[in-house]
């Protein structure tokens, strides 16, 4: 036995109150009839019954009131099991975490507003699967495909660009890294439901992506790209152990290095993978744009699960209610009587 809306449940501490309104009016009419006089006797000339009556009808009211209560808290008992099928995507999530992340042309930097990108796609899957990749030179797999959103959130929220206890890795960047790690994390046989989300700048100093991008577009892969940045760009800044700010990075000429957005190769990317780009601005938007592109991709059957569902009982208390109600209405109209008795 439980209650689906236990919260209800708060109004039963009306039916002492409205019990103990009946039982000081009873008092209180007791109290005047006895100043008045016998009670039988002028029970028998008044139009309708002075005397008696209100405890009983306090009780069926209060008593009608507490099953209404219950009805209303919706109790359940007894239980079924129902097959629910999951049907989605399996969907990798793969952040760029280079130095070059830590660039101001997007605020507050890139890796900021690509973990903000990031919660956004997670907070709005569903069904579907999705897992995480981190990026730089190298790529893991931080997270593995799961349902378990809150899990994946935890561990992008984790990610930080903060001086001092920056995630972002110093050194170059490899966009063929994250691709190889979701190539060989990706199952045979269910390339047609999976998508790798690149959430990055595009600068690639480090490997040679083409040929993994060969294998991916084989296999049926599709590559969704977020370019992080913009075409002016930026310095790329450079702090100390304290977090303190030291200056940029410099070149081998002593030239300030500008980091640039790169979206011709993230264009490239998504094109030779029937993907699709989206640059980041002001408004999240193109989080929202890639989710709805994603929603209409074919879906399969993930899983299915077994739900246990509550028979609603409410019934039975809603009866008890009604049939006390029409008692109280008619415990009132015995007692208002029919008029003035006669007496011989």
């Amino acid at each position: 036995m439980r209650f689906y809306q236990p919260q209800i449940l708060y109004y039963l501490i009306i039916v002492p109150v409205v019990y103990i309104f009946f039982l000081l009016s009873d008092r209180r009419k007791k109290k005047t009839l006895k100043e008045l006089g016998d009670a039988d006797r002028l029970d028998r000339f008044a139009t309708k019954r002075m005397s008696g009556g209100l405890l009983t009808q306090g009780a069926v009211i209060c008593a009608a009131f507490l099953f209404f209560v219950l009805a209303l808290a919706r109790p359940q008992a007894g239980t079924r099991l129902e097959p629910v099928t999951v049907r989605g995507s399996d969907l990798y999530i793969a952040i760029d975490l280079s130095m070059s992340m830590t660039v101001e042309d997007v605020k507050p930097n890139r890796l900021e507003r690509a973990k903000l990108d990031a919660l956004e796609i997670v907070r709005s899957l569903s069904g579907d699967r999705v897992g995480l990749i981190l990026f730089a030179q190298d790529a893991f797999v931080q997270c593995p495909l799961t349902n378990d959103y809150e899990a994946v959130g935890s561990f992008i929220s984790s990610l930080s660009s903060s001086p001092g206890e920056s995630t972002a890795e110093a050194g170059g960047t490899s966009l063929e890294a994250p691709l190889s790690v979701a190539l060989d994390s990706l199952q045979t046989g269910e390339e047609t439901y999976a998508i790798v989300v690149l959430l990055t700048d595009g600068e690639s100093t480090v490997g040679d992506h083409r040929k993994t991008l060969q294998a991916i577009k084989r296999r049926g892969i599709r590559v969704f790209c977020i370019g992080i940045g913009t075409m002016e760009g930026a310095p790329i800044p450079l702090y100390d152990e304290s977090g303190g700010k030291t200056g940029y990075k410099k070149d081998k000429t002593g030239k300030v290095v500008i980091s640039t957005l790169r979206d011709d190769i993230l264009r490239s990317i998504s094109r030779e993978t029937s993907g699709a780009y989206y640059q980041a601005d002001r408004t999240v938007d193109e989080a929202k744009k890639m989710i709805a592109a994603v929603r209409d991709m074919k879906k399969r059957d993930l899983q299915t699960k077994r739900f246990t569902v509550y028979e609603d009982r409410f019934q039975i208390p809603l009866g008890a209610g009604i049939w006390l109600f029409l008692l109280y209405v008619f415990l009132l109209t015995r007692r208002s009587g029919g008029g003035v008795k006669k007496t011989s």
